[in-house]
């Protein structure tokens, strides 16, 4: 493959994983459930995934990191507001983007000490078969929603760095 080809590649590989992000990230925003304003929360504090994952920006989450491979971690939070969604609606809105979704697992458990939701599913995003985990919950009037998500085929291969960053995650 010559370098103008390859380069290209990069190029069109890159441009796809950050519309894949957004679209990922696109389901991820805040339920409107009342007319108080929100806002991302403070003092969260968390371990940022290692290499290959590169900071990013998007306006639909806190934070975003992307790998080469198509994989993203990102993190929402929304904090304020006279009405609390549920853990399954928080859910139902990170899946959002996904066309033909299949929850594989989910299942509640106790994290940063608060109920919360972990969700394994599958399901197409512009045609490209994905798969998710998220874990969502809610603490101190914030609601949270962690996303791991990628390419069907490079999903396993960098699950390790999520489970990572969930275990350093924490909600004040």
């Amino acid at each position: 493959m010559t370098k103008e080809i390859a380069g290209n590649t990069d190029k069109l590989t890159m441009k796809f994983h950050h519309v894949f992000a957004a679209l990922l990230l696109s389901g991820c925003v805040t339920v409107d459930v009342g007319s108080s304003k929100s806002e991302p929360a403070k003092n969260v504090v968390y371990s940022s995934p290692p290499l290959p994952f590169k900071n990013s920006t998007s306006k639909s989450s806190d934070k975003l990191w992307i790998s080469p491979t198509g994989n993203t971690i990102s993190y929402l939070s929304d904090c304020g507001g006279f009405q609390e969604p549920t853990l399954e609606q928080l859910e139902n809105e990170a899946l959002g983007s996904l066309i033909d979704l299949k929850i594989l697992k989910t299942e509640k458990v106790d994290y940063n000490n608060r109920a919360a939701l972990k969700t394994l599913a599958e399901g197409k995003v512009d045609g490209v078969e994905v798969k998710m985990n998220l874990v969502t919950l809610k603490k101190n009037n914030c609601n949270y929603t962690l996303v791991y998500g990628g390419i069907l085929k490079n999903f396993d291969k960098e699950l390790p760095s999520f489970q990572k960053f969930v275990e350093s995650f924490k909600a004040p």
